[in-house]
């Protein structure tokens, strides 16, 4: 994703749930989410598809 190979992601270089909450992860307010914060990131609830089993 760090398409300009900086060591950080910007909101330009993201996309999906990461882009939607992307003040969320940027714990430091820089306007950049680095390896620490995107490894503390909260973890999206992931809901299981009802199969009927």
């Amino acid at each position: 994703m760090d398409a300009n190979s900086d060591g950080k992601l910007s909101v330009e270089e993201v996309e999906g749930p990461i882009k939607s909450d992307f003040s969320k992860i940027d714990a430091d307010g820089d306007g950049f989410i680095s390896k620490t914060e995107l490894e503390n990131a909260p973890k999206p609830n992931r809901q299981r598809p009802s199969g009927g089993k």
